[in-house]
């Protein structure tokens, strides 16, 4: 019994097996995008120049009161004396700076 082997077989199988590799790396890029997609870190900056322009001052005058009267944020949110400082600062009324910081807080602190 001589059993000849076709030479098509062994392409076939190559031809099979890189289709296969072909999906299996781009199914891997795509899950990759999708993931390092979503957990890009969301901008943390506070859009300081449209803040300023809002409260009708500069942005440099606008960070020199912050760094003074603000807590840094992780120790959450000013109390209503440290904003009545700031106001009292940029001569604003408490209001203005209140409905200002409302309008530029990320969305994530609109939920609590």
């Amino acid at each position: 019994m001589d059993l000849e082997i076709s030479p098509e077989r062994p392409r076939r199988r190559l031809s099979y097996a890189l289709t296969d590799l072909a999906v299996i790396v781009a199914c891997s890029a795509a899950f990759f995008v999708v993931v390092i997609g979503s957990k890009a870190p969301p901008d943390r900056e506070p859009p300081v120049d449209l803040i300023a322009r809002d409260l009708g001052t500069t942005p440099e005058h606008l960070n020199e009161v912050s760094r003074k009267f603000i807590p840094p944020p992780h120790h959450g949110r000013p109390s209503e004396s440290q904003r009545l400082q700031v106001a009292i600062a940029l001569d604003i009324p408490l209001e203005r700076l209140d409905r200002v910081m409302e309008k530029y807080r990320p969305d994530r602190l609109h939920q609590r």
